[in-house]
């Protein structure tokens, strides 16, 4: 009791620091943030799972408080002692791998890459989202970034509304934006419209003794014509005849006027024009290839497509985020990984919103650097088309041609690739590989850290049998 009177205040802050409560009460607060993190986890995702517990203030406290609790425990042991080797080392090495962890989630990229087979990339998308805005330039045909640099937004954590709306200014114009969905499903359709620049839209149904579909298709604004492919067959849709022999099979659609429109079908045997003529609503065209017919549901010589977002309380396969964007006093909807055009007075304005590339020519500090997918391989459980293994052919400049699959990783220059999934077509066949891209500026201080753990571990039990030895030995004397 009267050691107890006669602590400073320094060895009483000490004591509380090291003491065992402080010890349990931060292990159960990890516990219950990780149990919390898990359910939301398994609610919702884990980037949502990040935001809010894994990366929020509570983890980086309750994190502190467990260094601080460790650093305080060690002090109070001073001056060591031999038999506290391993103690120091175990805490010392839990530390350092707390540090290696924060080094790696504010330093590290973890990213993903997809490609076609032949096709080269060198671009890594990270989750972090930017916001960006560009100005066609007529006189030069090209882009112009309108901001000094792109701007990095968290709507999750920081939703707008219309009382407090995020903006983007560029000179006398700027972008709002005033609502967030961060789940939400894509929703559009075609409408007449009666602005000048807008293109025709032709709703139409393919029928043969194969398939039916029915879709839409329209002339975006900017475009003088859009295309859709059906097997053998491709269908196009312009502004005006300017229809040429394309070598393939093609049903060519022009506008005529506000009720009437001309096709044109070109045909590969033919190695040219087969058949011309004019068609309207409820029409039906044999185009000659195999038994394809084509019905005619809709047509508007000028269309629009109208886009809009329904919020959704959970994820899945189609859910994605959307901004609801105000410019010249009309809304506008905005997809994750899209872009917004907009015409004012002046100028067209794009608006781009989507996931952080980051150029790996900089990352790696090789100019060079380009990865390349040669070859793309699938296996299949016997009977069934579900992949068994999946591996990807690569070949990167300085290093070669390398085989990356699920547990042969390429490494290049600090980064390392891991073949993490990949996109089939509807007849089942791959048509793109997705590799994971890392890289981990903190995995040599999480190794030691483990190491030394490890180490402090064994010592301590080298150390507690010596001493129990001596204990059995100054027991048979």
């Amino acid at each position: 009791m009267s050691r107890k009177k006669n602590m400073t205040l320094f060895e009483k802050i000490l004591k509380a620091s090291a003491s065992l409560k402080l010890a349990v009460f931060v292990i159960v607060a990890l516990g219950v943030i990780s149990a919390v993190g898990t359910i939301i986890e398994s609610k919702y995702d884990a980037e949502v799972a990040q935001k809010l517990v894994y990366h929020s203030k509570w983890m980086y406290g309750v994190m502190l408080l467990l260094c601080y609790n460790l650093i305080a425990v060690m002090v109070d042991r001073w001056p060591w002692k031999r038999h506290h080797t391993g103690f120091v080392l175990a805490h010392i090495g839990i530390i350092i791998s707390l540090i290696g962890a924060y080094v790696t989630q504010h330093f590290g990229i973890d990213g993903s890459m997809a490609f076609e087979l032949g096709q080269s990339q060198k671009f890594v998308t990270i989750p972090k989202k930017q916001l960006n805005v560009y100005a066609f330039l007529p006189e030069t045909n090209s882009y112009k970034g309108l901001l000094d640099r792109p701007r990095d937004v968290d709507f999750f954590l920081n939703p707008p509304t219309e009382e407090d709306p995020y903006q983007l200014r560029f000179g006398a114009n700027q972008f709002e934006i005033v609502d967030y969905y961060h789940y939400a499903v894509r929703e559009s359709r075609v409408v007449r419209s009666d602005k000048d620049a807008a293109g025709p839209a032709i709703r139409y149904k393919i029928e043969s003794s194969r398939a039916n579909a029915t879709e839409w298709l329209f002339v975006p604004r900017q475009s003088d014509s859009s295309e859709s492919n059906f097997g053998p067959l491709t269908v196009r849709l312009a502004r005006k005849d300017e229809a040429k022999y394309r070598g393939k099979n093609e049903v060519y659609f022009y506008a005529i006027d506000s009720e009437r429109f001309g096709y044109k079908i070109f045909a590969e045997k033919a190695v040219g024009l087969v058949k011309t003529g004019v068609a309207k609503v409820g029409d039906v065209i044999q185009t000659g290839f195999m038994d394809i017919a084509i019905r005619f549901i809709n047509y508007y010589d000028k269309s629009e497509e109208k886009v809009s977002y329904v919020e959704k309380q959970s994820p899945s396969n189609l859910t994605r985020n959307a901004l609801r964007v105000k410019f010249n006093d009309e809304l506008y909807w905005l997809g994750e990984n899209s872009v917004l055009r907009v015409f004012s007075d002046q100028a067209l304005y794009i608006l781009s919103y989507g996931n952080l590339r980051l150029d790996l020519r900089k990352v790696t500090g090789d100019p060079n650097f380009d990865i390349k997918l040669e070859e793309f391989r699938v296996g299949r459980y016997q009977g069934t088309m579900r992949a068994a293994s999946y591996e990807s052919d690569v070949s990167v400049p300085g290093a070669g041609r390398h085989t990356i699959s699920m547990n042969n990783p390429l490494k290049y220059r600090g980064l390392t690739f891991y073949q993490a999934s990949f996109q089939e077509d509807d007849m089942g066949r791959p048509m793109a590989s997705i590799l994971s891209v890392n890289k981990d500026p903190g995995r040599g201080l999480k190794y030691l850290g483990s190491l030394l753990i490890v180490l402090g571990a064994i010592i301590m039990f080298y150390f507690k049998r010596l001493k129990f030895k001596s204990a059995q030995k100054g027991a048979s004397k």
